[in-house]
């Protein structure tokens, strides 16, 4: 995973909302690389990051175990 900028957090939507009030966005560029973010309870960006196109179904796996774990 490669950090993401900030600037990117906008377009991204919430997916998750997590017990402690904190999100999960995403949001695909128009290359269709897969972005992610936490969000903290306030709506902040806390950490943002992309994978590349062959690990979009990782990304993918990780993001349903934290719905499953943590929801």
């Amino acid at each position: 995973m490669t950090a993401a900028h900030h600037r990117d957090f906008t377009q991204s939507h919430p997916i998750i909302r997590l017990r402690d009030g904190a999100a999960v966005r995403t949001w695909k560029n128009p290359l269709g690389v897969d972005h992610v973010f936490v969000a903290d309870s306030d709506d902040r960006m806390v950490y943002g990051g992309y994978v590349g196109w062959i690990h979009s179904e990782g990304l993918n796996c990780a993001i349903a175990q934290i719905r499953q774990d943590l929801t």
